[in-house]
């Protein structure tokens, strides 16, 4: 698989200012009356681009899906089972140990059979990727023991298993097997109407897949310029002003109907634009703050990056347990973090590593003719 360092580091900024969120908003005391104002200001700041912050896990991921896959589109039989082997490889060993993790830390603070968010029926929900954010209206299922960030994995496992389907159905409507730079733009577009209509139809009839796809132009907007970057496509005009009118008309209808998934997919199209945009400058001008930039920000958050899945999962319920001692300081707090942050980086190491057998099937029975 074809890793970009930079890409690692990004998620490491992203998974940072995600657990910067949630320790700035639980445990205000910290934090209050200790800093000058400026500095208050900022950690504001970094607390409210959270929000950001997932939607470039989105983008980020659907960027490295295309690039572990190439050109073997996942598509037919063969390049699905090996698809989804990797999928599930990459996502299941560290969820159902974020989960048991949680349980854990619910016993220690004595909330486990006492919440419904430990319920068996929610702890099912979660088990099969269908929590939402406790904000979404008429949920089925909230992430498994309040731990937040969890609600972020269904729509992920979503967009991996939905892409095969989404790229399938265009293919077929097309009447073709080219995946060219044409079918690459009319799937952006095809994305972005299905993301605004899964969301209208959700809010009137809430069925947590359509929740899901509500999202899905955010997370194709990264697969849809690494195809561009695996091409090595480096000026293209039709695809920077598609981009940006797809960033105008989300921001138009945002405007309009100002509700959080209009928000979100605003922030995502805003997020590729400006990424396209970067990538498009490092052909144009190679020593334009890339190099020396780069070399520093690797340096710094690129270790992060690697551990950022375990991270994202397990700060969380880590944080529900520090909440109960009386005298935590913020000294204590940061070397809990920084703890914390080293065991993931090298707890998503190990379980990367392993090869899981049992998870390598056929998925979609191969016949010998496919092969």
């Amino acid at each position: 698989m074809l890793r970009i360092k930079m890409l690692d580091s990004m998620r490491g900024v992203a998974a940072l200012s995600v657990l910067f969120h949630h320790i700035f908003t639980r445990f205000p005391l910290l934090f209050s009356d200790k800093f000058p104002g400026w500095l208050q200001n900022i950690f504001v700041f970094v607390s409210a681009i959270n929000v950001e912050a997932v939607m470039l896990f989105f983008f980020l991921s659907g960027f490295s899906i295309c690039l572990s896959l190439k050109n073997d589109m996942p598509v037919n039989k063969i390049n699905f089972n090996i698809y989804a082997y990797r999928r599930l490889k990459r996502i299941l060993p560290l969820y159902f140990l974020a989960i048991f993790f949680t349980f854990i830390c619910g016993l220690i603070v004595k909330s486990a059979f006492m919440q419904d968010d430990f319920s068996l029926k929610n702890f099912l929900g979660n088990i099969f990727f269908l929590q939402c954010s406790k904000s979404y209206k008429g949920n089925w299922f909230v992430p498994y023991g309040d731990n937040g960030p969890l609600w972020s994995l269904s729509f992920e496992m979503f967009y991996y298993f939905f892409l095969p389907v989404f790229l399938y159905v265009l293919l077929r409507l097309a009447k073709s097997d080219n995946f060219s730079f044409l079918f690459n733009k009319r799937a952006l577009i095809a994305a972005f109407l299905l993301s605004y209509a899964s969301g209208l139809i959700n809010k009137y009839y809430f069925i947590p897949f359509f929740a899901f796809a509500s999202l899905f132009y955010v997370w194709y907007g990264g697969f849809f310029i690494a195809v561009l970057y695996l091409k090595r496509v480096k000026n293209t005009y039709s695809d920077v002003i598609l981009q940006l009118l797809l960033t105008m008309l989300a921001g138009a209808i945002y405007y309009v109907y100002p509700t959080a998934t209009c928000h979100h997919l605003f922030v995502g199209s805003a997020i590729a634009a400006l990424f396209y945009r970067l990538y498009l400058l490092k052909y144009k001008f190679p020593q334009l703050i890339f190099s020396s930039f780069k070399k520093i920000f690797n340096f710094l958050f690129y270790k992060i990056g690697r551990g950022n899945y375990a991270l994202y999962l397990l700060h969380y319920p880590l944080l529900m347990v520090l909440k109960q001692y009386t005298y935590l300081t913020m000294n204590k707090l940061i070397i809990a973090m920084v703890v914390l942050t080293i065991c993931c980086i090298y707890l998503e190491k190990y379980f990367v590593s392993k090869k899981y057998l049992f998870l390598k099937l056929q998925y979609l029975p191969e016949k010998k003719s496919d092969k």
